[in-house]
């Protein structure tokens, strides 16, 4: 056990140091040096690296006796670095490719993974497959971690491609016989096949852990795909730190995604960017505006700054990074005191589908689930992602959503129904309640009967008065299939409209996707409500969040904003700003509430591969907001410290934040 200060939670401006070099260039590592590497590090306000040990294409960079040197590398490149970067206070942490090593790959062909054929995976670039199941791991990766763990200075070690896709060596057969008495064969479900690769994965780390243990205990184990929604919990598990690789593609909304997602867990998550435009090591940079946008993101949301970056090929550093992340990093480290030890204040939660522990989930982070983080983000909810496998932790949430498909484990329905019971709302969208689609789990709850799912592939619905919100009186299209339930003891929130036709080839209007609606609205309901014990229980017959993803149609995010209006008349807080804006509420480590205001301005979008540039940001001005408190002693806008005038109305602290950036802070100072 650790008896040091966590310190992956302090050393938050963190760079991931690229190092991927095959050994044909004549000026590979010719002009490293380990004081100018490092004064680059110190320029950017760097305080935390992953530096190279050995890389993709299987060459090490430092004295190894067990693997094969660089040739290119005349001295110790981790040793002179990670002691550089200890005298100046940066964290190391050691950068291991685990299942890939063309070199092995090349040289030892009885470790490579291999498909049901028994053909080994193909190569592209750098990527020789190796498994971890094989030899390879006794006589190469291991004894090469037990090398820096008994005699280089830094802090863990990051293991990196800790599996491989799939696996069908001998190895991996004789091991999945002895271990389960069945054949490994690609007639198993990929689940069941991808679960055994991690929990492979999770077992070489439990080994590790024990040769850490007998040279330094102090010594972090840090796991790439751990604590990722996609990851087996039991892999997760042998990892001190995680790691969610998040690099924006056509929005930015992927790093809010992931840090709501990993700041439910227990273990630190590091959410990482890259310094690059299309991804790793294509040398490009992005503005300090567009680094400092990803870095606000991630810390408003509660995580840490990260940017991967990629050593020259000579071993030197480019400067004009190190002046962007100066910048950007600088942003984060006048904030970093202020949203240490913070927490994110519980009140919604959507409940990330996860069956069990030790098989990596197939449904999250799918259509439904990007389209309501989407959603809720823009009609500013405060809300975590929470996995289905935390029920413990309910109890903390008023709110909690169901986002489709329905892939949850046998324990979870009767926790929400007692959770429910106990006071809870909760809001399901379209098959995120029929297990085995003839039935709805927790009818009563919902005060429902499922009758069939809709012969019409398209949906109208209208919202009743209460529900009207900022739609418009009309109609509005749900482009995708509803279920027909019917109301027991429900009312009804918005009505589910048949379009007049179901369309073919020949049977058509002029928009051949979606026909007018009908006139009159269907004998059931698109959206309902119930009553159950001292809570409530909403369903949403049509599959809101998905759809709203795929089209961006502004009427389904109105219609949650609506719906959230509606169940919730007291919010945590209110503010008068568009959706681009994300809002979250924390409370300090001093007990200060603080509300994050984290503002997006990217520029037009070109082809759908294309990341939208920011390269300016202009200030939002004047920004009216709300939070929910009592006993108010004065609201600050931080890190200025500028004092903000406030009046206390209706339960509420009522101010107006003069200008907003990449994110303000504002902290609320309450009596006790």
């Amino acid at each position: 056990m650790s008896t040091q200060p966590e310190w992956f939670r302090t050393h938050i401006r963190q760079v991931h140091m690229d190092f991927h070099m095959p050994e044909f260039p004549i000026e590979a590592i010719r002009n490293f040096n380990a004081e100018e590497f490092v004064g680059h590090l110190l320029h950017g306000k760097v305080n935390m690296i992953a530096l190279f040990a050995k890389c993709h294409f299987g060459n090490s960079f430092y004295n190894t006796k067990v693997g094969h040197k660089h040739s290119g590398l005349e001295n110790d490149f981790l040793r002179e670095a990670a002691e550089e970067c200890r005298k100046h206070g940066i964290k190391t942490i050691a950068y291991y490719s685990l299942c890939c090593d063309l070199r092995a790959y090349q040289t030892c062909p009885h470790w490579a993974a291999t498909d049901a054929q028994g053909k080994p995976l193909p190569v592209t670039g750098p990527w020789g497959r190796v498994c971890i199941n094989t030899p390879y791991r006794e006589e190469l990766a291991l004894p090469q971690l037990e090398e820096i763990a008994a005699d280089y200075p830094v802090d863990g070690f990051f293991i990196d491609i800790p599996f491989v896709p799939q696996c069908f060596c001998k190895y991996c057969r004789t091991k999945f016989q002895l271990m389960y008495g069945r054949e490994l064969s690609e007639d198993l479900p990929r689940v069941e096949r991808t679960a055994f690769i991690q929990n492979s994965c999770g077992r070489f780390l439990k080994e590790l852990r024990a040769i850490a243990n007998r040279h330094n205990p102090e010594l972090k184990i840090v796991t790439n795909a751990s604590c990722r929604h996609n990851s087996a919990r039991t892999f997760s598990e042998q990892s001190d730190y995680g790691v969610w690789e998040s690099q924006p593609h056509n929005n930015y909304l992927s790093h809010s995604f992931a840090a709501r997602s990993v700041r439910t867990l227990d273990m630190p998550v590091q959410v990482m960017s890259v310094r690059f435009y299309q991804g790793w090591g294509d040398l490009t940079l992005k503005p300090a505006a567009q680094m400092t946008t990803e870095f606000a993101a991630m810390i408003g949301n509660g995580g840490v700054a990260s940017s991967g970056d990629q050593v020259n090929v000579d071993g030197t550093l480019q400067t004009p990074v190190y002046d962007m992340f100066r910048g950007a990093f600088g942003f984060v480290e006048e904030r970093e005191k202020l949203l240490f030890g913070a927490v994110s204040v519980p009140d919604t939660a959507v409940l990330a589908p996860v069956p069990r522990p030790d098989y990596p989930p197939e449904h999250v982070a799918g259509e439904a689930m990007l389209g309501a983080h989407k959603a809720l983000v823009e009609s500013h909810v405060q809300f975590d992602i929470l996995s289905s496998l935390d029920l413990d932790r309910l109890g903390s949430y008023r709110f909690v959503v169901l986002t489709e498909p329905c892939d949850f484990g046998p324990d979870v329905f009767p926790a929400l129904r007692e959770w429910v019971a106990g006071g809870g709302t909760l809001v399901a969208v379209g098959d995120s309640v029929l297990g085995n689609r003839a039935d709805v789990h927790l009818a009563d709850v919902f005060g429902l009967e499922y009758l069939e799912p809709s012969v019409f592939s398209v949906s109208h619905f209208r919202p009743r008065p209460e529900l009207r919100g900022e739609t418009d009186d009309l109609p509005l299209q749900c482009r995708g299939r509803s279920y027909k339930v019917i109301p027991t003891t429900a009312t009804v929130l918005a009505d589910y409209i048949y379009p007049l036709i179901e369309t073919s080839q020949t049977y058509a209007f002029r928009n051949v996707q979606c026909p007018p609606p009908s006139a009159k609205a269907s004998p059931y309901p698109f959206t309902t409500v119930n009553t159950y014990g001292n809570g409530r229980a909403v369903y949403v017959a049509g599959s809101i969040f998905r759809i709203y993803w795929q089209t961006n149609h502004h009427w389904l995010r109105q219609f949650v904003e609506a719906l959230w209006n509606h169940l919730d008349p007291n919010p945590l807080y209110r503010v008068d700003i568009p959706g681009v804006v994300e809002t979250n509420l924390m409370t300090a480590a001093s007990g200060d509430r603080l509300l994050n205001l984290i503002h997006y301005q990217v520029g037009h979008q070109g082809s759908a591969g294309a990341i939208p540039s920011v390269e300016k940001v202009h200030p939002l001005r004047d920004v009216a907001c709300q939070v929910k408190a009592a006993g108010v002693q004065r609201v600050v806008l931080e890190p200025e410290g500028t004092r903000l005038a406030f009046e206390e109305r209706d339960g509420y602290a009522c101010f107006s934040v003069p200008c907003i950036k990449y994110l303000a802070i504002v902290r609320v100072v309450a009596a006790g």
